[in-house]
């Protein structure tokens, strides 16, 4: 079995930390020498090292600590994590999310079927702080789930995959959809590209840097649609305001696009407004002619095989949609047919546990 690393940058966050490692203890089917846990902490002075001693029951975790600095910055602690991990595989986490159970046998999966992926999840947004007591008998799993009719709740992620489909190779720039909340990479990778850019700091696109340059070395991008983690509400000692939080941003998407000016098909006239205020929807679509449409429907295991022959026999169809609807989502067609790369046809594939129900604003239009 494959070792996974889990690299958590921290900053004053003890509470919502101590949460998300508690969570990292009940992991199915790993023992404690098939992952480790490396926590990145960019210089906390509320005794975070101290107040989270002894958490991992079930795993072993290293504490690297860095006094704040001029170099300081999420990249530059997410590297210094890096660089401790011995496994194959760098899972990055934000230091305020909580993992589900599954967590790490969804990354494995993928995994056994291809080794060199980036796959990415998605966060389920809460809206009240999380007691300690919630995550160490698991209720908070089951009190958070996805809910498509709670706009409120969900990664803006998910309406981008509703719209366009949760195959990556059914959109542009898949790149974009892999955020360091949560997404693995494969450590030979990083490695072969290089870590994170620590000159890109401040808040927002800070890992997109890296993402391109891996997209660009010729890794697959991979949504798991079942890989999600609930966000934690919290008051960082170090919240940026929203006008430094544009300015952050503008900062960091300029220093991006200068160095990568041909990074997207098209370079829109604001380039923040795209991003800041999520009209990447425009971005995202690919431009296809569609002749004619076929619709799928998996609704028993029985049926995979079947589905998976008419998917080959498709594959080089200039102007057909293949919509595939997965209504048991216990097989591994979700993740077969993103590695099959970039095929003439359009499939996409929806898996229908993860329909959104509420009325989605899209691009200034309403659907």
């Amino acid at each position: 079995m494959r070792k996974y690393s889990i690299v958590i940058v921290t900053y004053q966050m003890r509470e919502t930390l101590r949460n998300t490692l508690e969570a990292l203890n009940y992991m199915e089917g790993f023992g404690r020498d098939e992952f480790e846990v490396i926590v990145s902490d960019d210089g906390s002075m509320d005794g975070t090292q101290e107040y989270v001693q002894g958490i991992n029951r079930n795993y072993e975790m290293k504490y690297i600590f860095t006094e704040r600095s001029q170099l300081s910055c999420r990249n530059r602690a997410r590297n210094l994590g890096i660089k401790e991990a011995g496994g194959e595989i760098i899972i990055c986490m934000d230091g305020d999310v909580l993992a589900n159970k599954n967590l790490l046998s969804e990354f494995d999966r993928c995994y056994s079927m291809d080794s060199n992926i980036v796959v990415a999840g998605a966060r389920i947004m809460l809206e009240r702080n999380v007691e300690y007591e919630a995550v160490h008998d698991q209720s908070i799993f089951m009190k958070h789930r996805f809910d498509g009719s709670n706009n409120e709740s969900l990664d803006d992620r998910y309406r981008k995959y509703n719209e366009l489909s949760y195959n990556s190779n059914a959109m542009r720039h898949p790149w974009l959809m892999a955020h360091t909340n949560i997404v693995s990479i494969p450590k030979a990778y990083i490695n072969k590209v290089g870590l994170f850019s620590e000159e890109i700091k401040g808040w927002g696109f800070d890992e997109s840097e890296l993402m391109y340059r891996l997209f660009k070395a010729g890794v697959k991008f991979i949504i798991n649609h079942k890989i999600e983690v609930l966000h934690q509400p919290h008051n960082e000692m170090r919240d940026t305001p929203e006008n430094v939080k544009v300015i952050e941003f503008t900062n960091n998407i300029s220093l991006f696009f200068k160095k990568y000016p041909d990074a997207l098909n098209q370079l829109p006239e604001n380039l923040t407004d795209y991003f800041m205020n999520d009209q990447m929807l425009e971005l995202l679509t690919p431009a296809h002619a569609i002749l004619r449409r076929i619709e799928l429907n998996l609704k028993q295991t029985e049926e995979l095989l079947e589905i998976k022959q008419v998917i080959i026999k498709c594959l080089n169809e200039e102007g057909l949609e293949l919509v595939v609807y997965d209504y048991i989502e216990s097989t591994d067609l979700d993740i077969y047919i993103q590695l099959l790369g970039e095929t003439r046809s359009v499939i996409k594939y929806f898996p229908m546990s993860k329909k959104l129900t509420y009325s989605t604003v899209l691009d200034g239009g309403e659907k």
